[in-house]
Formats: structure tokens, sequence, C-alpha cells
């Protein structure tokens, strides 16, 4: 048997191919498959276009030996396009067994292998999503990004215009954040900067999301106001993470781990997150293996079993 996962997202997507012996095959990664934003019909595309390149590679794998798990952004979000996906999935990749959960699964199943825990994942967008040892899950945060998504690149981006604009007024101390922002954009004026973000970012999630790397050379350069912005990111993901943990059955205690980009900030963000956190018994932890590694293994226990699920696992760790 050949286990396949694909960890979907709202900026890219990442697809590993592993056979039994957790001897990895193929990888690659692809563009946004979240059908909220690039639609329906090119999520669907970049699914067929990329498993169909693994199967031309890998001539020995054929669909009736293998399990795919789909992790996809939005999934279990509204019962409609539930149903037109579930569709779709089934009539593109007939043959594969298929398991279709929302990404934010293998955030957890990755980062904590599969045990009892909580994973907080914080990309693009931001989640949290919890499984204790009585099987029960367990989600916050996430919701829209529109009036939700708290503690995201693509919050901590609209944030980083808002410092911006409000050292350019005076409104707060000027630092680091207002040249970085001056120079990357090459302003002559501070005012031009809304004709740039209505055109290139207001309605693009990735783009936003990726003004957060601004943020942080300004916190490393030692502005304060930056620096306060990833504490309060901290603060909100924190209260996800909280909300997952009293909903859920813990005996003593829950270990806890992370993914996504934002923790490329490191300490800007570990730091006062691990602080919001540590009156609770929940253990901070690094991730074992990554979302998509995650996805993996999602299939293999679905479909070869919770031993297909610890073969994986035991030959990862060993690498």
């Amino acid at each position: 048997m050949y286990w396949i996962g694909v960890d979907g997202g709202g900026t890219k997507t990442e697809f590993l191919l592993s056979n039994e012996q957790g001897c990895i095959l193929d990888s690659c990664r692809a563009g946004s498959t979240s059908y909220k934003h690039v639609g329906m019909p090119e999520c669907i595309a970049v699914l067929k276009n990329v498993l169909k390149a693994m199967e031309t590679r890998n001539e020995k794998v054929r669909r009736e030996t293998a399990g795919i798990c789909f992790a996809l952004p939005n999934y279990g979000e509204s019962k409609k396009a539930d149903r037109i996906l579930e569709k779709e999935v089934a009539g593109n990749f007939q043959g594969y067994q298929t398991l279709l959960v929302n990404d934010c699964e293998v955030g957890w199943s990755g980062s904590l292998g599969l045990e009892p825990g909580i994973n907080l994942v914080a990309g693009t967008g931001a989640i949290v999503f919890g499984k204790d040892g009585r099987g029960n899950t367990a989600r916050a945060g996430g919701w829209s990004d529109y009036f939700s998504d708290e503690g995201s690149c693509n919050w901590l981006g609209k944030k980083t215009m808002e410092l911006f604009s409000k050292e350019s007024d005076g409104r707060v101390k000027r630092g680091a954040l207002l040249e970085i922002v001056r120079e990357e954009f090459g302003l002559k004026d501070d005012f031009d900067i809304i004709d740039i973000f209505e055109r290139d970012y207001q309605n693009n999630r990735t783009n936003t999301a990726g003004l957060q790397k601004l943020l942080l050379e300004a916190a490393r350069r030692g502005d304060r106001g930056a620096v306060l912005l990833y504490q309060e990111a901290a603060g909100e993901l924190a209260e996800s993470v909280l909300a997952v943990y009293r909903k859920l059955e813990w005996e003593a205690g829950s270990k806890m781990s992370y993914s996504g980009g934002l923790f490329h900030a490191g300490e800007y963000i570990l730091e006062p997150l691990t602080e919001k956190i540590k009156d609770y018994p929940i253990q901070m932890n690094k991730p074992v293996f990554s979302p998509v590694q995650g996805a993996v293994l999602l299939a293999a226990e679905r479909f070869g079993g919770a031993r297909a699920a610890e073969v994986l696992k035991k030959e990862w760790q060993s690498i």
C-alpha cells in the first residue's frame, strides 16, 4: 500500500507520497486549494494536476493500492460546499481510497504524531484543533477572514498597515516600521500606500499575510509597536488554545504543539504565547512531524489501521 498526504492551505498546498514502510517516494508543492479564494474548479484542478504528475513519476503506484488524505481549508464549515467538494473528490479521484478533513486536523496529527493534545496553526489564517484521549475533538478560531482569524499572518498584515499609518501620523511613537514600509514600497508620500494596499492587498489574503514579514523586521530592529503587536497576536491565539482546552477532557493536562508560517517569528510570538498559557497544565512541544506528514499518517491510520501509522512514525523518527 501507498499513502498520500495533501496539506492544503490559503497560500500553498503540499503533497507527500510514502510507501507503507515510511520511505518518502515523492513530494511537491502547488498553489492555494482554498475554494473560498480560488474557486472550487481551481481547487480541484490543482489537486488533479499534481496527483496526475505524481502518478506519472511513480508508475508502480496504482490507485487501487493507495489511500489519500485530503486536508483542505474550509472543509466542515459549510454543509452545501462540503457536499460539492465531496462529490468532486469522489468523481475525480476514483480508485483511490480518500479521506477528507479540514487542514487544521493534519496540523494536529503531524505536530503531535496522532497523540492526544492541542495544535495551533497560525499561517495565512489561524485555527486551533484538539483531540483528547477519548477521541473527542474541538476547534476554535478561524471563523472568517472578515471578522475572525485573530493572530494569523493575514490579521497581522492588516495590523502592520494600521501601525504604519499611526507612526506616519504621529499617533504612536515612530519606530523602524515607518522607514521599512516606505523603503519596501518606494513611497514618496505615505498616503500612496492607500492605492497600493487597495489594489494589491485588500482582496488578497496571501499578499496581506506577507506584510507580516515587514512587521517582523521592525520588531528585530527594536520597534516597540511591532513587538506589542506580536504580543497581542499571542494573546488572541492563547484564547483559542484555552477555549479548546476547556472543551475537552484531560486526565493530567495536555500536550500542545504548533505549526504555520507565523512561527518563523520565533521568540516574538512563542515567548508571549508561552507566558499566556503558563497557568494551565499545558505542555508546549516542538512539532514532531510536518502537517503534510500528518496527512500521510491519517491516511495510513484510516486505510491501514493504527499499526500502519505506527510503522511510519517509527521510521520517520529514526531519520
